[in-house]
């Protein structure tokens, strides 16, 4: 509550921003018919761009929460989407 008396009356202020909401990805991509992991599959999301490691896992951090298209492709695999 601001009380103002007569005359100027200076009132100074700093806002925090509040940070924007992120969203984290991660997962493991694998062989339908194995089950072993799959390392080297491009993951894109927008136009984002990770690969799997050799363990199969891939990470994308630090996206806007919302609605995504993401597109898994490797040579000698059909593309997924999801």
């Amino acid at each position: 509550m601001a009380v103002l008396v007569e005359g100027n009356n200076e009132i100074n202020i700093s806002l925090v921003p509040i940070p924007p909401l992120v969203a984290n990805l991660y997962g493991v991509v694998t062989d339908a018919e194995t089950g072993y992991p799959i390392s080297d599959v491009k993951i894109t999301i927008n136009s984002l761009v990770t690969y799997t490691s050799s363990s199969g896992i891939y990470t994308l951090e630090g996206l806007l929460p919302g609605n995504y298209t993401i597109k898994f492709e490797k040579e000698g695999y059909e593309t997924a989407y999801f």
